[in-house]
């Protein structure tokens, strides 16, 4: 693979030869109706691993994943459809009103990347988007690093030693950028301060890259609401704390 990048995995069990997974992408589509009017739609892809050395890992991790779908399956079905069916009988009741509002489906979205899948290691990212029938709603990720030796989460602090003197290099990096791109007219950001970048920056807010690190920052904390969420690649010698270009 090109340009490819081994990271260091602290702790781990997977050494020598390592263990590999396939992962395939999962589906569930519906469309729950309330008296004949589509009210909410569910559109929701996940990963399903296959790890041929190591079955107990597969059974693990597709479980951990089966359990999320679940749990927001039931959420979508049972209370956001009761908020979307509430919203409906308003939009109904108001018809005739001046404050009248065309009612729009609910949604309710996962969607899921592999952006890491090297070394005997996996890292995944689920977005979770629910929107209340006016657009665009609130985009969340939730990370996870998996270990294929042991079917465990791997924990991001394990990755990089996330020292105050790093942490802050990693924020000095991030506005730079920030200004580099803003001066370009490539993005538009509402804060770009080394305070709000040092308060908003998660060491649980990372993924691998196969040329570096991407640290994600939540929707609407340092661009606006509607550009989602926002992520910096910072390559591995500002961590080391050489020059920075």
């Amino acid at each position: 693979m090109k340009n490819s990048k081994n990271y260091k995995f602290e702790n781990s069990e997977n050494t020598g030869e390592f263990h590999e997974s396939a992962i395939t992408p999962e589906y569930i589509k519906k469309t729950l109706q309330f008296k004949d009017s589509d009210v909410l739609h569910i559109n929701i892809t996940y990963p399903a691993f296959s790890v041929k050395s190591n079955k107990k890992t597969e059974k693990k991790i597709n479980g951990f994943y089966n359990s999320i779908i679940r749990s927001f399956t039931n959420f979508c079905e049972k209370d956001l459809y009761k908020s979307a069916v509430r919203e409906f009988l308003l939009s109904q009741h108001s018809q005739n009103n001046q404050d009248y509002r065309e009612f729009k489906p609910f949604g309710a979205v996962i969607h899921f990347e592999i952006v890491y899948n090297r070394q005997g290691f996996v890292y995944v990212y689920l977005d979770i988007n629910i929107y209340g029938g006016k657009g665009r709603g609130n985009v969340t990720r939730k990370t996870q690093i998996w270990d294929l030796a042991t079917g465990e989460l791997y924990p991001p602090k394990r990755i990089i030693n996330f020292t105050p003197a790093v942490k802050k290099r990693i924020c000095e990096h991030i506005c730079r950028t920030m200004e580099r791109q803003t001066e370009r007219g490539e993005e538009r950001y509402i804060n770009t301060d080394m305070k709000s970048v040092y308060k908003y920056l998660n060491i649980d807010n990372l993924y691998l890259t196969e040329h570096g690190y991407a640290f994600f920052f939540p929707q609407g904390t340092l661009a606006p609401g509607n550009s989602g969420i926002v992520s910096f690649l910072v390559p591995q010698k500002v961590i080391n704390g050489g020059e920075d270009t």
